[in-house]
């Protein structure tokens, strides 16, 4: 176990472990090389363990999963293979043991995402394929003992295959179902030299049945492009969803959409102009305090800063908004998590080029 507790580089996901304290997930880097770590922190943010993960493997961390009952963790990673880059999925029993490699993908795949449940994994993202569209939403369940079981999905329209380009950006688990989210790139609207467009989509796919997936994708308006990026359940067995819609020339708008099983639409809250894509939002956490996390970014005179906001279902303005009071430089929120007793911890890259963590009351 490495003691460095000082590093530079950004955090990619956090977890919180059963008796409630936060593990960060993130890249450094080493002699100009990516590397992974785990950090392990105190209820109040205090660095108090850190981990290698690969060590010396050139590395890219992803996503990171802890049950909340067992304390297992699961780990996704972006790693070197050949001449390539490969997504790698480890699994640990718990904080101070090394991920286990249960899963690793081939070049050209896209991983983007992971969720998990007892005894079952899912890794979501992107495959290529070689027909029209180029590119197919992609989920590869991994379970112990088994053999990967890839799954692809493609949205049809009239019957019409392989007419969209589909990236799934995040997915979760709610009972039998695996929900995905990201967008579908393709002719949406018909007619004569139709306009290319992003447009936001849920997949709803019962796992344990093989039956034809769920598809909700959005239409124009507000916007005429849109996607999500991230989503959580919540106790209700809800989705809670956030992303963005532009015009063609995509100066994006935030917005939280939360969906009721089936795609039915339950909740849209605007969330302004954003300035930047690369601003996010980047990562949504459900609350047991009845509210939604997001973890974003925000233009403040020559400076981006790093910011979170809490949305309640149909209430139209955030109940609060966080950034820090030092606003210098690049800062970023990556990834938001919430602990069993309301406590925020959000994540990212801060102003220093160092992974920025944040302890926000709830």
């Amino acid at each position: 176990m490495a003691a460095r507790l000082d590093v530079d580089g950004e955090i990619a996901a956090i977890g919180v472990l059963p008796d409630g304290r936060p593990v960060e997930f993130g890249t450094f880097h080493e002699m100009g090389e990516p590397r992974c770590y785990l950090r392990l922190r105190d209820k109040s943010g205090t660095p108090v363990d850190f981990a290698d993960v690969l060590p010396s493997a050139h590395c890219r961390a992803i996503d990171l999963k802890i049950d909340r009952t067992t304390g297992v963790m699961h780990v996704l990673l972006e790693r070197k293979s050949g001449d390539g880059l490969v997504w790698w999925a480890g699994e640990s029993a718990g904080w101070g043991l090394a991920p286990k490699n249960i899963g690793i993908g081939v070049v050209g795949d896209t991983a983007l995402a992971l969720a998990s449940r007892p005894g079952l994994v899912a890794v979501c993202g992107a495959k290529p394929v070689a027909t029209t569209d180029k590119r197919d939403a992609l989920a590869v369940l991994l379970r112990p003992g088994q053999p990967p079981e890839e799954r692809l999905f493609d949205y049809k329209v009239n019957d019409k295959k392989h007419w969209f380009a589909e990236t799934v950006r995040d997915c979760m688990f709610a009972g039998d179902k695996l929900v995905l989210v990201g967008e579908a790139y393709g002719d949406h609207d018909g007619g004569i030299d139709p306009p290319i467009r992003d447009r936001r989509m849920v997949i709803e796919h019962d796992i344990a049945v093989d039956v034809v997936p769920t598809w909700t994708v959005g239409g124009s308006g507000p916007g005429v492009q849109s996607r999500i990026l991230a989503v959580d359940v919540d106790d209700q067995g809800r989705y809670h969803t956030v992303g963005y819609t532009c015009l063609d020339a995509c100066e994006p708008e935030g917005e939280v959409r939360v969906y009721s099983p089936g795609g039915k639409l339950e909740s849209l809250i605007s969330m302004g102009p954003l300035g930047s894509a690369w601003f996010g939002p980047h990562d949504i956490a459900w609350s047991p305090a009845g509210y939604a996390v997001v973890a974003l970014a925000e233009l403040h005179g020559q400076s981006i800063v790093f910011k979170v906001q809490a949305f309640a279902p149909n209430v139209y303005e955030p109940l609060w908004t966080f950034t820090p009071s030092d606003e210098q430089g690049i800062q970023i929120a990556f990834t938001v998590a919430v602990g069993p007793l309301g406590e925020v911890y959000a994540g990212g890259i801060g102003a220093t080029n160092h992974p920025a963590f944040a302890v926000i009351g709830g």
